[in-house]
Order: structure tokens, then sequence, then C-alpha cells
């Protein structure tokens, strides 16, 4: 992973070159500065924002920021067994917005992490999120420790009624274990985009962005005690493998790639309507190395997103309303091999097995005051509805459920001379309407199916949620600030038991 450290350090510093340059061109104090960015009543929707077009409308003054921080979670029962029952690591963060003149911006953030998820079950595969349930496990499990590099990058520039933007993103991480069986997968994950918008009014803008991803990951495990080789299996979806290549086949690379796209519509001013619709592609392949590269299995996502958004700004009062949908469709298809030839496998059919959907909806708001006062504050409500369903059709296995979730956060942002406190406090509950599990012929002493048992009982629980977060800065030099945070979340499940959180960082904002 040297060669990632170099590039790492280069992003890492961008951002303290390219603010230094946009300094003389600053008028705003620093810690309005920072209101400014916190505060909802001047923000673009996020959805509108993964358009690097409408970055150019952000913000019109600089902000960067450097941090350092710890963060601790132990989550008991209250887990996907895949994902293990908590995390311990520790990580370096910075992110820039540097307007280079009148009519462009750049932007872009960097990280470094290192941590350990603990007592993973079934899975020796990172990025479950994007591969599941293509996975490789084993009985044993364990935990798994991993680094983590992001980098990112964009610029955006007007030139008479249109603006042009260009952003690239990439991911690189590292995991493993030291005990048997040793997993080591490495991920490398690279994203861009490119997007135009173009005037519509006195205020609009209407944008259009395209995006592509290229996704891969290595993932191999050895075994040091050749005395206690536990089996391999490759999972294909609610508690069934790929009998055939099951035992010692530990090898194996996912090789993927996606596209998509928006078309946004929105203020330059942030006030008023804007509404963003979205779609992304995202499909893989697993090929086992060991074996020519056999392409076992692959995967389609098709993702849809659409967002409807509002905010008003008055004398002295600042709300908005958000109402947004998305819908996931993924289905798996498991090749079928005959005799090999040598150690050629001839492809001689496929079935497409595995079959997941989710949608869900949320509505949000806020209300709160304008970011021009020595202190500000809003609160922010919502609610959301859950709708999941997987199956796999040879063997009519069904997992699916659905679940509401309501809460409220609320923020108070104070300074005086030298100080600024930000403080955040939140709760929330959630609730199963329905959900179903059925598992023909599974063995339920075992330890495959017991854990996909305690997923969906954890999937499915009721809880309540606190959250709790507190910044101070401290103003240093000509407009430096440095700062400490520490946050605190608690889940209180009906059958899971407890779920805890905390980070603590610092940093260094200019």
């Amino acid at each position: 992973m040297s060669y990632f450290r170099s590039y790492f350090l280069c992003a890492l510093y961008l951002p303290i070159i390219t603010d230094t340059a946009a300094q003389p061109v600053d008028s705003l104090p620093l810690f309005r500065r920072i209101m400014l960015d916190a505060s909802p009543a001047q923000a673009l929707p996020a959805a509108i924002l993964r358009n690097p077009a409408a970055m150019r409308f952000r913000q019109d003054y600089p902000l960067s920021e450097l941090s350092v921080s710890y963060e601790d979670t132990r989550r008991g029962d209250a887990a996907l067994s895949q994902q293990g029952n908590g995390y311990g690591g520790f990580g370096f963060a910075a992110r820039s917005f540097v307007p280079t003149g009148a009519r462009g911006s750049a932007f872009g953030e960097a990280g470094y992490s290192n941590g350990t998820r603990r007592n993973v079950q079934w899975s020796e595969t990172a990025d479950i999120e994007w591969l599941y349930p293509y996975l490789t496990a084993d009985s044993a499990g364990g935990s798994l420790t991993s680094e983590t590099y992001r980098f990112s990058g964009g610029y955006a520039h007007t030139v008479g009624q249109w603006t042009w933007a260009a952003q690239l993103a990439y991911r690189a991480m590292l995991e493993y274990r030291e005990i048997d069986p040793r997993p080591r997968n490495v991920v490398s994950d690279l994203q861009g985009s490119l997007a135009a918008a173009r005037s519509a009014g006195a205020d609009y803008q209407i944008a259009l962005a395209v995006r592509g991803r290229k996704y891969g990951q290595r993932g191999d495990i050895d075994f040091y005690n050749e005395m206690n080789q536990a089996t391999i299996y490759h999972l294909t979806g609610l508690g069934m493998d790929y009998v055939r290549f099951a035992g010692v086949q530990t090898d194996a690379y996912y090789s993927g790639w996606g596209a998509g796209g928006s078309i946004d519509f929105f203020p330059a001013s942030r006030n008023g309507f804007s509404v963003s619709a979205a779609y992304d592609y995202f499909t893989f392949r697993k090929e086992m190395t060991g074996m020519n590269n056999l392409p076992l299995v692959s995967a389609d996502d098709h993702a849809a997103n659409v967002q409807l958004s509002y905010t008003a700004s008055e004398t002295e009062l600042a709300w908005g309303a958000t109402a947004g949908a998305c819908y996931r469709h993924r289905t798996g298809t498991e090749h079928i091999f005959g005799d090999p030839a040598g150690n050629i496998y001839p492809q001689i059919g496929s079935n497409e097995a595995y079959t997941s959907r989710i949608a869900n909806g949320t509505l949000s708001g806020f209300v709160g005051s304008l970011p021009a006062a020595r202190t500000v504050w809003w609160v922010e409500p919502s609610v959301s509805y859950l709708d999941f369903q997987s199956e796999y059709a040879p063997a009519r296995r069904e997992m699916s459920f659905s679940r509401w979730q309501a809460g409220v956060d609320g923020t108070v942002m104070r300074t005086w001379r030298r100080w600024m406190l930000r403080a955040e406090a939140g709760a929330s509950r959630s609730g199963k309407i329905k959900g179903i599990l059925s598992l023909p012929g599974a063995d339920f002493s075992t330890s495959r199916i017991r854990s996909l048992r305690d997923d969906y009982r954890y999937l499915t629980d009721s809880f309540t949620r606190v959250r709790i977060e507190l910044q101070v800065d401290c103003r240093v030099g000509n407009e430096r600030a440095l700062f400490v945070r520490g946050g605190w979340t608690r889940d209180w499940f009906r059958e899971s038991g407890t779920a805890d959180g905390w980070t603590v960082g610092v940093g260094f904002g200019f």
C-alpha cells in the first residue's frame, strides 16, 4: 500500500496550499464561515451536491479543515453477523472548498483510517454492502483489521450561462487477519463524473451529470496450520452456497463497473424549490482465480432516486422541507459448468437465483435562525419508511420486512470572543411493521443458519436511539481555529440488547 500513501499525502496537503492562495479574497470571519457551512438554511440538498456542477453554487467563501479522530462502537447482539459487532480505530481527514476567482470553485477531500471490525462471522470479504450475497466465508470467522485511503477532488467553472465541472474519487483498502483463517482483501474503487449546468431564469440552474465507476477486489485466504483448515464456502444468499466449489478454493477476484447520472434543478441562491432525479447501475462478477478465473456468479444492481426540496428565508427565520424516495433492485446469477478439461470448466448454463428489492421514502424538514447572529439554532424532524424483500428462488427461501422510523435532531452554535461552541442532540424511534423469514429445508443447528436468524431478529427489532455531540473551537492567529469534538450514541433494542458508540477528535480549521 506504500504507493497509495504518496497520493494520499498529496491530497491531504492540497487544501492547505489552495486555501493559502485564496486567503486574500476572503472577507468573512472564520466563525461566520463555519456557521454558514453548518446551517441547513444555507445548504443545497445532499442529492443535488452529488452533481459536481452544483458545487459551484454551494458557497462563495473558502473553508478548510484537518482533523484526527478515534471511534469505538460495541453492539453486542444488535449487529449483522457479516459486518461484525463492533469497530475501533482512528482516522485522519481533510476537506476543502476554495473559490478560485469570480467564476471557479475547487473542492476536495482526503482521509485515512486504520481500525478493526470485531467478531465478523460468515464473511471473509470486504465491502459486503456492494457484493452481497456473493461472499467468501467460513465457519471460524474473527476480527478483521483494515487500512483505508480515500481522496477526491473536483473543479467547477462558469462561462457565460454555462457551468462545467468534473470530479474524481478514489478509495483503496487493505483488510486482513493475522490468525487462521487469514484473509487478505485488496480493494480498488475509482469513480468519476462530468457535469454541466445552465441558467434557467434569473435564479435557477438546470444541471446534468454522468458518472462512471471501476471496482476491483482481490481476496485470498491462507492457512498457516495445515492440520486445522476450515472449509471455505462461496455463499449465494439466504444461507445457501455454491456446493460444488466448497472446500479449498480460497482465492477470488471481484470485477465490477458502474454507470449513472442525474438531472437536477435548483436555485443558485439556495432559496426555493429544487428537484433531483438520479439513476445508477452497478454490476460485478466473482471469478475463482485458482481455476483460470472461472466466472462463478454475477450480479446486477439498479438504483433510482428522486428528491424534492424547498427552502425559504424570512427576516430572522428559515425553514425547509424535503421529500425523497429510492428504489433499488438487485439480481444475482449463478453460472453452471460442465466437467473440466484440464483445469478449464466450460460454462453450460446460468440460473438467476437471487433477487432483492429495497424501497424507502423519507420526509424531513428544518426550522431555525439565519446564521447571522452570535447564536444560531435549528431543529430537524424526519420520518421514513423502509421495505426490504429478498428471495432465493431455487430453494423457495424468503426474507422480507418493512419498518418505520421517526426522530428529531437539534443544533445550537454560539460564539463569544475567541470561542465557539456547537452542541447537537437527537432522538429517534423505529419499529417493525411486518416481517417474514422462510427457510425451507434449513438446518437450524448450523451456525450459518443461526446467524441468518439472528440477523433477521436484529433487522426487525424495535429500538430507541439517543445521540449527543459537542465541539469547541478556539480561534488562534489570523483566522485559524483549533477544535476538539466528541460524540456519543446509544441504541436500546427490544430483543437485541444495547449498542454504544463514541468518537473523539481534534482538528484545525481555516
